[in-house]
């Protein structure tokens, strides 16, 4: 009897085995892992798509890839401690394998020619925006000025801080904001939104990059739009709770949008009315 062909599988659903090659610990709960497939070169992706990334025996979460995307040997994913699949992930060593599927998503446009780029990011939320940091310094001359307002808890937790001044050095200005005051420390405090005040923001060129926990994201946006931002200039990067990457089990549901297939990057307007909304 015949054999029906097979149906098509796009081989984005696919997992790949990778291989950890390194593991840098970046700060509490907090470590970046390079991986690369043992079948050949990574997918290229754009910055802010995802992949799932799995551990056998346990699942897989949705993480942003952290590696500048020029990169073609390895792609990074900076992971922090939370549960049993990103536990499993981050106590892996070099040499140890994974599985990876994608990258999915929407990513940051970078199509600012001429613009001010303001880039906000509030605790692990520098890690969606590393790579569109890499973008934005490897072509510095297509935009005016850029500036990279980190914000954290404490000193000890802003991430990736042994990269800023290589980033100054390639034209952005890196502006690091804590909480709350503590000894030894002599740059700004206060929360990035509130740090935005004190930035001379030209309204009719600024676009701006945002990453961080919901409320930080709905304030900054906020903040810039009463300033004269334009709403739609505004790019959020969105953290929910995606399972299957390709807008299928409805997980990652926010309002009228699949947060896997219609972001992780969205414009301010798309969503903020349900910023407010606590993931279930």
């Amino acid at each position: 009897m015949p054999v029906a062909n097979a149906a098509f599988v796009d081989p984005l659903l696919m997992p790949r085995v990778h291989r950890v090659v390194e593991v840098v610990p970046e700060i509490d709960d907090v470590v970046t892992i390079r991986v690369v497939p043992v079948d050949g070169p990574p997918a290229g992706f754009l910055p802010a798509q995802i992949g799932m990334v799995g551990a056998f025996g346990i699942g897989e979460a949705a993480i942003s890839i952290s590696s500048a995307s020029d990169t073609t040997s390895h792609h990074d994913y900076t992971i922090r401690r939370a549960g049993a699949i990103t536990g499993a992930l981050t106590s892996m060593g070099a040499g140890d394998e994974l599985w990876v599927r994608g990258p999915f998503g929407r990513p940051w446009d970078l199509d600012l020619d001429g613009c001010d780029v303001l880039i906000a990011a509030g605790g692990i939320g520098l890690a969606p925006l590393r790579s569109a940091v890499s973008a934005i310094a490897a072509e510095r001359d297509r935009y005016r000025t850029v500036t990279l307002v980190v914000g954290a808890r404490r000193a000890a937790d802003l991430l990736y801080a042994r990269e800023y001044e290589h980033w100054r050095e390639q034209g952005v200005d890196v502006v690091p904001t804590i909480d709350r005051a503590e000894t030894g420390w002599s740059g700004r405090v206060g929360f990035v939104p509130s740090v935005l005040d004190d930035l001379d923001v030209e309204p009719t060129r600024t676009a701006a990059l945002v990453c961080g926990p919901d409320i930080m994201m709905r304030r900054t946006a906020d903040s810039l739009i009463a300033r004269g931002v334009t709403a739609d200039r505004v790019q959020l990067t969105l953290e929910r709770n995606m399972q299957c990457g390709n807008g299928l089990c409805g997980h990652c549901q926010l309002g009228g949008l699949l947060v896997c297939r219609d972001g992780p990057v969205v414009r301010y307007p798309a969503v903020s009315r349900w910023l407010a909304v606590e993931e279930s």
